[in-house]
Parts: structure tokens; sequence; C-alpha cells
């Protein structure tokens, strides 16, 4: 027998004399069912931002009889946001608590959620609840309507509003130029933290995805576009919340070099997923040491 199946029957017998009982009961008991949707927020010293975030998704969804899971992964926080959510999980099920043991970056606790996700739709966004909850109905109409992957946009519309300061603006547009001309043509917002994925695309994706920083949605959309999944760019509301830890200057450089690093991480990464040879010279150069396994 592979060692990749098993005979659940046979191993249970093997068990029933010394537990007889639980056996049985194990036996008769159904299979949880699949939620309808798995949030994923990595948190770092969110303690002050993220308990409105999580009561404003668990009223949404219940009220509209979405079985859900809300996945917290504490990236390494200074501050009670793990104590908080700990806490806050003890009392409503549906929230769960994923620690890293370091703080590892935005990035590696996106990995770290999606790998735990265990929902039919996988929903990763931001802690401050920048997005209000209710633009997930866009998101999860434009996967119905057929889309792989639905993100949200913060590009002006007629239907939507978005507060931003102007500095954040700026800086915003920059960089999505940036983006655009070398990683990612044609989505106008990758950087919005609001982002719906089918579960087995986000899996697949996830599973190649190594940047551990804030870039790590650019490099996920470039992984979505040469598997070839169907990404709908949704204009949402959106309001800046006080609190954000970017540091624009030394983020901003951080992103900076890891986009332009993207094209050929994501080549070797597919490559290496295909089982061919890698040639020498696609080996990216690595800023400030190796990067972390952890948490991928």
């Amino acid at each position: 027998m592979p060692a990749s199946e098993f005979d659940l029957d046979l191993l249970l017998d093997e068990r029933f004399g010394a537990y007889g009982a639980l056996v049985q009961q194990f036996r008769e008991a159904g299979v949880s069912a699949v939620p309808d949707v798995s949030v994923v927020i990595p948190a770092y010293n969110e303690a002050s931002r993220i308990l409105p975030t999580l009561f404003s998704r668990i009223d949404h969804f219940t009220s509209r009889r979405l079985s859900h899971e809300i996945i917290v992964v504490d990236d390494g926080s200074r501050d009670s946001t793990a104590a908080l959510v700990r806490e806050v999980s003890r009392r409503l099920t549906s929230v769960r608590l994923i620690c890293l043991p370091s703080n590892l970056g935005k990035g590696a606790a996106a990995r770290a959620g999606v790998r735990n996700a265990t929902g039919a739709l996988v929903l990763i966004e931001d802690a401050d609840g920048a997005t209000p909850i209710s633009e997930f109905e866009a998101l999860r109409a434009a996967v119905e309507a057929g889309a792989d992957i639905a993100i949200g946009s913060r590009q002006p519309s007629e239907h939507t509003r978005v507060d931003r300061r102007l500095k954040r603006w700026v800086m915003g547009r920059t960089f999505a130029l940036l983006v655009n001309g070398w990683a990612v043509p044609g989505i106008a917002d990758t950087q919005c933290g609001f982002k719906l994925f089918r579960s087995d695309v986000a899996r697949r994706i996830f599973a190649l995805q190594r940047l551990d920083g804030f870039a790590f949605d650019v490099e996920a959309l470039r992984l979505a576009r040469e598997l070839e999944f169907g990404v709908a760019e949704v204009p949402i509301n959106w309001a800046d919340v006080a609190g954000s830890k970017v540091n624009l200057v030394r983020d901003s450089l951080r992103m900076l070099w890891d986009v332009l690093r993207i094209p050929s991480l994501v080549r070797r990464s597919l490559q290496s997923e295909s089982g061919r040879p890698l040639p020498a010279a696609a080996k990216p150069l690595l800023l400030g040491g190796p990067e972390s396994h952890t948490g991928r």
C-alpha cells in the first residue's frame, strides 16, 4: 500500500480492543462540513484594532448564514494581540489563532493562514478592517460568476468611496506603476488588503509563493497570471485606518527590491514545481540574508 494511502477501517479494528467506545463514537460521528469561507488575517501588533474587525466579520457571516472560520495569524507581535485573540477564540469557536515564532513578515503570515484554511473560499484581508466586510459580497459574486480570484480595488468608481491620505495615495500610485510595468500588467491595485480565492486556487498559489514581506500580494498575482487563473478586480469602499505598521520609506524600499525580483522568483518556483532543473543564473540575489522557511 502506498505511503499516502491507508485503510481506516483496518486501523480502527486494530485499536478497538483498547479504545472500543471511542472507536464506535468515531465511526458514528458525521464528517464536519466544510466552512463556506475562511478569513485569513495576518496581524502584527494589532491589539488596538483587531477586535472590531473580528466582531464585524462574525456578525456579517452569521447574519447571512454563511459558515465560517476566522484565522488570525499573529506575526510575532510584541503587544497583546495574541492574548486578545486567544481569549476571543475561547468564547467564539469560529475564531482560530496561529502564532508564528517571531516577526517573519506579512507574506509568511498569509502563507501560514492559507495552509490551515478549510473553507470553500479563502479571504485574505488586513487586520485594520479598512474594507467594510459588506464588500465581501461583491467579491463573492465575481467568483460565483467564474473568476478564480476576486481582488478589492481602491480605484475611482461612481458606486464606491475611498478615503486615503494624499501621501499614501502618491506612494501607492508610484508603486502601482512599477508593478504594472514590471510584474503584473493590467491590475490597477495589487496592494488592497482584501482578496478572495477559491480554496483550491489559494492552496496552489500559496504553495508556490515565497516572499515574506508586503509584496507577497504582487507575487501571488504574478503566480495567478502564470498559472492562467482568472482574476477579477472589483471596486470597493475603503477608508484609511490610523495605526498602520507600514513604514513608507523603509518598507517601500524593501517592496521595491522584492518586486524587481518577482519575475525570476516566480519562474524558479514554477520550474521547481515541474521538476525541471534550474540554471544557476536563475537564482535571485537576496538582500539581508536568506529568506526564512518558517510558516511556508
